[in-house]
């Protein structure tokens, strides 16, 4: 199970060269919905950790590469 939250949310979006407002739209929420998790006043839930998931192809691995990046 690949966990989601604020820090893994931000990364993707970064390696994607995703707006916010891009990146909500690919999981069906808003660009202001992506802002609060990033900034931590929103968690993912896990049925929005599904979507992520499974929109952007995330395994395990590629979850541990993406929060080896340098921030």
């Amino acid at each position: 199970m690949v966990k989601v939250d604020s820090e893994l949310v931000i990364r993707l979006r970064a390696v994607e060269g995703l707006t916010q407002d891009e990146f909500g739209r690919r999981i069906k929420v808003t660009g202001g919905m992506i802002s609060e998790i990033e900034r931590g006043m929103k968690q993912v839930s896990r049925k929005l950790a599904i979507r992520i998931v499974a929109e952007f192809g995330l395994t395990p691995e590629s979850a541990q590469k993406l929060r080896e990046l340098p921030a």
